[in-house]
């Protein structure tokens, strides 16, 4: 059996409701990384997953490229959603913890990372707690102390959106693989992941119900979703 923290990137979206009510259903606590645009256009399904227990982080206002922007752009982008971030833990009445940040695309900022992760650290950005993992790869990246959150698993189901691109059959092969490289070695015994989703319309309108048949058949295969913690 693998652990894994469930992250979902870029919500909120119209959907939210219906895969956090399915969540909860699972007993599954996400980390959500929200686009600050988002937010302002489906205020009302962040309130809803802050108040059945979801975490909600800053994925940027607009998800940009970090690395095709100054560093006061960047910046901007972050205290944009951070804003809108406060405005909703405040308005839904729950406790905001932990500032949290993941980058779109995974893109750290090219020439301006250094800067930006004493950025978090001087502006108070907590990340999971990655300790448990134990890939190679994932600390020759530094991606255990950098400060923003990263992932070991992408389901990458964003690309089913042509008979060209990757099918659901495809991710179901990439869950079995034992490379121990990103977006491999998911169901290695006695691992620790991140496991990365996405919270679109889009996919689930090609694929209804995406998000329930890979979690499902995750869970069906020995991985175990366990409670976020986080770390300064």
């Amino acid at each position: 059996m693998s652990k894994a923290i469930l992250r979902i990137d870029d919500s909120p979206s119209e959907m939210t409701p219906e895969f956090i009510d399915y969540l909860e259903k699972k007993q599954i606590t996400p980390v959500i990384f929200a686009l600050g645009e988002n937010i302002e256009k489906y205020f009302d399904n962040a309130v809803y997953a802050l108040k059945k227990g979801a975490v909600i982080g800053n994925h940027s206002y607009s998800h940009p490229n970090f690395s095709e922007l100054s560093f006061e752009q960047a910046v901007e982008e972050i205290e944009h959603c951070e804003k809108l971030l406060d405005k909703l833990y405040a308005y839904a009445n729950v406790e905001r913890k932990y500032k949290l940040f993941a980058f779109p695309y995974g893109d750290k900022g090219g020439n301006n990372k250094d800067k930006l992760q004493q950025y978090f650290k001087a502006n108070g950005f907590a990340r999971i707690n990655d300790s448990a993992i134990d890939f190679e790869w994932y600390k020759e990246r530094k991606l255990n102390v950098d400060m923003d959150s990263y992932w070991t698993f992408d389901f990458g189901e964003y690309m089913l959106q042509s008979i060209d691109d990757p099918s659901l059959d495809d991710i179901f092969k990439k869950v079995h693989s034992e490379e121990q490289k990103e977006n491999g070695a998911l169901l290695q015994k006695g691992s620790t992941h991140v496991i990365m989703i996405h919270d679109h319309p889009q996919t689930n309108r090609l694929i209804p119900d995406y998000y329930k048949t890979l979690i499902d058949y995750v869970t069906d295969n020995g991985v175990k979703f366990i409670k976020p913690e986080f770390v300064f």
